[in-house]
């Protein structure tokens, strides 16, 4: 089959916003990408309402999605897991989603993710690429821990690399994670700074999260483990991730509007000199943590 890229999202927008131009690069460079997302089944959407009913329906989220990877030449497959949102206990409020349980046997679906991701990297050809779980975002926070655990195999670590989640565009929600505040930069390039309502909306986030972050979780901390960062220039594909985020018609209302999400997106492109990834370079090493 040769060589491919598998990027994991954990809902259907998160890839394509936070590392949407290295896709379309790595496909320019005749890279074979998928884009594998995690969560993408809940309950019959006729049960919902509100914004639950917005997030909760799938067929339209899926549409959305198939069209904005089309632009970037990436291929899709979906896991078909819950997301928190619509998991039992039914939290009580959209909040809920940005409380992280202290330990990760408490992560539900963690086992699934996990199988996945080690299926994943089991074919020596394939690189993965994983959010950092920036934000504290519960379901982010399953799927960084599942790859950072998948990362202890020193075998697959070369090949496993790890992207800044969208919120990352709140330089406040950088320096509360334990990784990418090891990298901090200057609060006057924030990407949040390009656009005052939705600025406040993202760096909100970092003050509504609640507990571990993934690296915690996964014993991956910078206090264990060596992180290195590189970005990656998006030059000629920022056009065409920014016609890829347009596509996501229905989730953009609740990240602020799709013109000021392209205005923080673009300033995080100038100021931060592209995309982030990032590397363990070295961590805990052994078999891979049980969990569940």
């Amino acid at each position: 089959m040769g060589a491919e890229l598998v990027v994991i999202s954990p809902h259907f927008d998160d890839a394509v916003l936070s590392v949407g131009a290295y896709i379309a690069g790595r496909v320019a460079a005749g890279e074979r990408v998928r884009v594998l997302t995690v969560y993408t089944s809940g309950p019959p959407v006729e049960r919902l309402s509100g914004r639950r009913r917005v997030f909760g329906d799938y067929a339209t989220r899926c549409a959305e999605d198939d069209r904005a990877l089309a632009i970037l030449g990436a291929s899709a497959d979906r896991i078909g897991l819950r997301e928190r949102l619509f998991r039992d206990p039914l939290p009580r409020s959209g909040l809920a989603v940005f409380r992280v349980p202290p330990r990760a046997d408490d992560l539900t679906e963690l086992p699934a993710v996990l199988r996945v991701v080690t299926e994943v990297l089991g074919d020596p050809d394939t690189r993965v690429l994983a959010p950092l779980g920036i934000g504290g975002h519960h379901d982010h926070v399953e799927v960084a821990v599942a790859a950072m655990r998948a990362a202890a195999d020193p075998s697959v670590r070369g090949r496993l690399s790890f992207y800044e989640d969208f919120n990352a565009l709140s330089e406040l929600c950088r320096r509360r994670h334990p990784v990418s505040v090891t990298a901090p930069l200057r609060w006057r390039d924030a990407p949040s700074l390009a656009s005052p309502l939705a600025g406040m909306l993202v760096e909100a986030m970092a003050l509504v999260s609640r507990g571990a972050a993934a690296s915690t979780l996964a014993g991956q901390d910078p206090e264990d483990a060596r992180w290195v960062w590189r970005s990656v220039p998006v030059g000629d594909t920022e056009a065409a991730k920014l016609r890829a985020i347009a596509e996501y018609r229905t989730q953009l209302p609740a990240l602020g509007g799709g013109k000021r999400v392209v205005a923080m997106v673009r300033r995080a492109h100038r100021r931060r000199g592209g995309e982030i990834l990032w590397r363990l370079a070295s961590g805990f090493q052994g078999t891979v943590p049980p969990c569940g």
